[in-house]
C-alpha cells in the first residue's frame, strides 16, 4: 500500500521525537509507532512489537508509572541500534533474577539451551500480570497449563536430548490436575511442589522434590499425613539416610496421583499389595539388604483377603487396613497398629469378636508356607498325596481307556471294514501330527517362559538353542509334509479322487442346516453324508490355509535380515505378530473342533484308530458316510460284505 504524504510526515515526526534523549522517553512515544499494528505487518515478530494502550495499563508495570526505557535501554533513538543492551528483569528484581540464575531453567539458559525458558515464557513480555490475577499465566489454576507449553504431550528435551517426563500429562489425570481444570485454587499446583523462581532437580538437596523434602512439600497441603509420615518407621529410615525408603511420591507418583478408590491408582485395594507395598518388600535386594523378612505379599496375596481384594470387595483388609496407610510402624513397636497391645483392637475393625488368639491365627508368618513349618510339612504330605493317588487314579483310569481302545480295534480288524485312507495319507497324517505337537510346544515356550511346564522343560533340558533347533526342524518337517501332500493330491490317481471329494459346494450348506436340524430335534432325518462331511472339509481348507501363513511368516522369522532386502521393515513385525494368533488359531481348532470328532465325540470315544490303520468298520461308514459307502458298492458292483480275511482287492475303498 503506498503511504500518502501525511503518513512520510507522521513517521518524520516519530523520528524526531525519538531522536530526544532517553530521559525524555515516556509510553506516548514509543506507542506513537508500537501502538499501530500496520507499521509491524510483515515483521515475524509483530506479536511481540505491538503494544497497546490496553496491553500496558492491564500490567503490572502500566499503572506503576514504569517507562518503557527502563526495560529496554538504548532504544530511546529511531532507527533503534542494533547492539542495544536486551531487556534485563534483574534490574528491578535482583532476588527473583540470583534465584531463576541457581534453578533448573536458568542452568538451561547458561548452557545455551534454545529451549529453556526465560522470564517472558512464563510472564509474558508487556501484558504482565500479578500471579494472583485469574487472567495471568501463572495464576495458581492457570500455571500448569503455562508449563505444559513446555512439560506438555510434546515432550521435552534438555541440550544433551535428554528426554524429560510428559509431566503435564499426567497431571491433568490426578487430582490435583483435576481440581485446578475445575478452577479451585486450593489444589495443588506446579509451583507449591516445584517452587516458583528457584526450582531446582530433584538430586539437589535443597529441592523442594528431593526425596528427604517431598513430605515436607506435600505437608503444605496434607500436614496431619505429614505427621504421620513423619513418625513412621519408612519417615525415620529417610531422615536418617535410607535412601531405599519410600516417600509420597513412591507410593502415590509424582504427576499421576489419583485417589485410592481410584482403580487406576496404585493404591486402590486391589492393586495395593503388588504395585505399591510389594516393589519393596518383595523385591529380594531390599530385603537382603536391610534383613528384612521375604514373602509377605505372597502370603497376604495366597489368602482370603488377598484372594477378595483382587474380587474388587471393598471390604476385604489390605496391607493399610492392618499397617495403615502413613503411619506404618514395625511390630516391636508398642504404638504400631500390629504391636501386641494393638493388634486385637486392629482385628476387630473387621471381626467384631475377634481376641488375641484370633489375630495370631492369621499373620505373614503363619500363612507363609516357606517360614511357617506347619505349613510346609502339610505342603509335603499333601504333594505326596496328591502325586500318589491321583497318579493312581490316572494309571487305573489309563488301563481302563486301553481296554476300550483295544476292543475298538479289535472290532474293527475282525469285522467288516472299509479303507478310508491309503498308507501314505496315514504316513503323511502322522508326518502332520509329529511336527504340529512339537511346533506348538517349542512355540508357546518361546512366548511364555514363566509358565511353570516350560519350566519343567528347561529341566530335563530343553534349554533356548535346543528348543530354537527342535522348532525349526519341526518347521521343515511340516514344510515337508506339505509338499509330500501336494504332490500325492496333483499327481497320484488316489489323491485326485481325495482331493475331488474335498471340494466345497452348495450341498454342503445344506448338510450343514440339516445337520443342525437333526441335532436341535428339528427334524428326524439324518443327513447322508458322502466321502468327506462338512466339517471335514472345513478343517481340510483351514489346514492347507493355516500352514500356507505358518510357513511363509516362520520363513521370515527365520531369515529377517534376508527379507528385509526386498520387503520393508515392518514385514518382520507384522510376520510375527500373525504367525502368533495364527499359532493360537490353529492350536484351539485343533482341540476344539478336530478333538471332538476324532476322540470326545459320543460314537468315537475313546479314539478313532482310522488314523493309524486307515479302516473304518462298514457300521461306522453307513452311520456317517453312508452315501460314500454307497458309491464304493456302487463301483465295486457288488455289496461289501467281505471281512478282514478277504483279499485286499475286493476290499472297498481300494483304489
Amino acid at each position: 500500500m503506498r503511504w500518502s504524504w501525511v503518513g512520510w510526515i507522521l513517521v518524520g515526526g516519530v523520528a524526531l521525537l525519538m531522536a530526544r534523549p532517553a530521559a525524555g522517553q515516556d509510553a506516548e512515544s514509543c506507542q506513537m509507532c508500537h501502538s499501530e499494528p500496520s507499521f509491524f505487518k510483515n515483521n515475524p515478530d509483530s506479536a511481540r512489537l505491538v503494544v497497546s494502550e490496553a496491553t500496558l495499563s492491564g500490567s503490572v508495570h502500566g499503572p506503576a508509572g514504569l517507562r518503557c526505557g527502563m526495560c529496554h535501554p538504548g532504544m530511546a533513538t529511531f532507527p533503534h541500534p542494533a547492539d542495544a543492551v536486551p531487556m534485563e528483569c534483574g534490574a528491578c528484581h535482583a532476588g527473583v533474577r540470583d534465584q531463576y540464575v541457581e534453578s533448573l531453567h536458568g542452568y538451561a539458559v547458561a548452557r545455551g539451551n534454545p529451549r529453556a525458558p526465560t522470564c517472558v515464557s512464563c510472564h509474558g513480555s508487556h501484558d504482565v500480570r500479578s500471579s494472583r490475577d485469574p487472567a495471568s499465566p501463572t495464576h495458581k489454576v492457570r500455571l500448569p497449563s503455562t508449563c505444559a507449553a513446555c512439560h506438555g504431550e510434546a515432550g521435552l528435551l534438555t541440550d544433551q536430548i535428554v528426554k524429560l517426563p510428559q509431566s503435564f500429562t499426567d497431571y491433568a489425570q490426578s487430582i490435583h490436575g483435576m481440581g485446578t481444570g475445575r478452577g479451585i485454587a486450593a489444589a495443588a499446583s506446579c509451583a507449591d511442589c516445584h517452587s516458583v523462581h528457584d526450582l531446582l532437580g530433584a538430586a539437589d538437596p535443597n529441592s523442594r522434590i528431593n526425596p528427604r523434602n517431598v513430605a515436607r512439600t506435600c505437608g503444605q497441603c496434607h500436614p496431619d499425613i505429614q505427621l504421620q509420615y513423619d513418625q513412621s518407621i519408612h519417615g525415620r529410615a529417610l531422615q536418617a539416610g535410607v535412601g531405599d525408603s519410600p516417600t509420597c511420591t513412591d507410593c502415590h507418583g509424582e504427576h499421576h496421583i489419583l485417589s485410592p478408590r481410584n482403580p487406576e491408582a496404585k493404591t486402590y485395594g486391589a492393586r495395593l499389595a503388588h504395585e505399591t507395598c510389594g516393589r519393596c518388600h518383595e523385591d529380594p535386594m531390599i530385603n537382603a539388604k536391610y534383613n528384612m523378612a521375604g514373602g509377605v505379599v505372597e502370603s497376604y496375596s495366597d489368602s482370603y483377603h488377598g484372594w477378595a481384594t483382587r474380587h474388587d470387595y471393598a471390604r476385604a483388609a489390605t496391607c493399610v487396613a492392618c499397617h495403615t496407610a502413613h503411619l506404618v510402624l514395625p511390630k516391636s513397636d508398642s504404638a504400631s497398629t500390629v504391636a501386641i497391645g494393638n493388634v486385637v483392637q486392629t482385628c476387630q475393625q473387621c471381626h467384631p469378636n475377634a481376641d488375641l488368639t484370633f489375630a495370631a491365627s492369621y499373620t505373614h508368618e503363619t500363612a507363609s508356607i516357606a517360614r511357617n513349618p506347619i505349613n510346609r510339612w502339610i505342603k509335603r504330605i499333601y504333594l505326596i498325596v496328591i502325586i500318589g493317588f491321583i497318579g493312581g487314579m490316572v494309571l487305573h483310569n489309563l488301563v481302563i481307556m486301553n481296554y476300550y481302545m483295544m476292543k475298538r480295534r479289535r472290532e474293527i480288524e475282525t469285522s467288516q471294514w472299509v479303507l478310508r485312507f491309503d498308507r501314505s495319507q496315514v504316513l503323511q497324517h502322522l508326518l502332520l501330527t509329529l511336527t504340529f505337537v512339537a511346533l506348538v510346544i517349542t512355540g508357546f515356550a518361546l512366548r511364555f517362559p514363566d509358565a511353570w511346564w516350560v519350566g519343567g522343560l528347561r529341566q530335563v533340558g530343553m534349554t533356548e538353542p535346543v528348543r530354537l533347533n527342535v522348532h525349526r526342524f519341526a518347521a521343515v518337517g511340516l514344510i515337508v509334509a506339505s509338499l509330500w501332500h501336494a504332490y500325492y493330491v496333483l499327481l497320484t490317481r488316489r489323491g485326485k479322487l481325495e482331493f475331488r471329494a474335498l471340494w466345497v459346494s452348495w450341498r454342503d450348506l445344506r448338510e450343514f442346516v440339516g445337520t443342525l436340524r437333526y441335532h436341535t430335534f428339528r427334524s428326524d432325518k439324518k443327513v447322508k453324508f458322502g466321502r468327506y462331511d462338512y466339517s471335514q472339509k472345513a478343517e481340510y481348507w483351514a489346514l492347507i490355509w493355516g500352514t500356507g501363513i505358518m510357513a511363509v511368516t516362520g520363513l521370515i522369522l527365520w531369515f529377517p535380515a534376508a527379507t528385509t532386502r526386498f520387503l520393508p521393515a515392518v514385514t518382520v513385525s507384522a510376520a510375527q505378530t500373525v504367525h502368533y494368533y495364527e499359532a493360537w488359531l490353529a492350536t484351539l481348532a485343533i482341540l476344539v473342533w478336530h478333538f471332538f470328532f476324532v476322540i470326545f465325540h459320543p460314537e468315537e470315544y475313546p479314539m478313532s484308530w482310522t488314523w493309524l490303520t486307515g479302516k473304518m468298520s462298514r457300521e461306522s461308514a453307513k452311520e456317517h458316510h453312508p452315501r460314500w459307502l454307497e458309491e464304493e458298492e456302487t463301483q465295486q458292483g457288488a455289496s461289501p460284505q467281505t471281512t478282514v480275511e478277504a483279499p485286499e482287492e475286493e476290499r472297498i475303498g481300494r483304489h
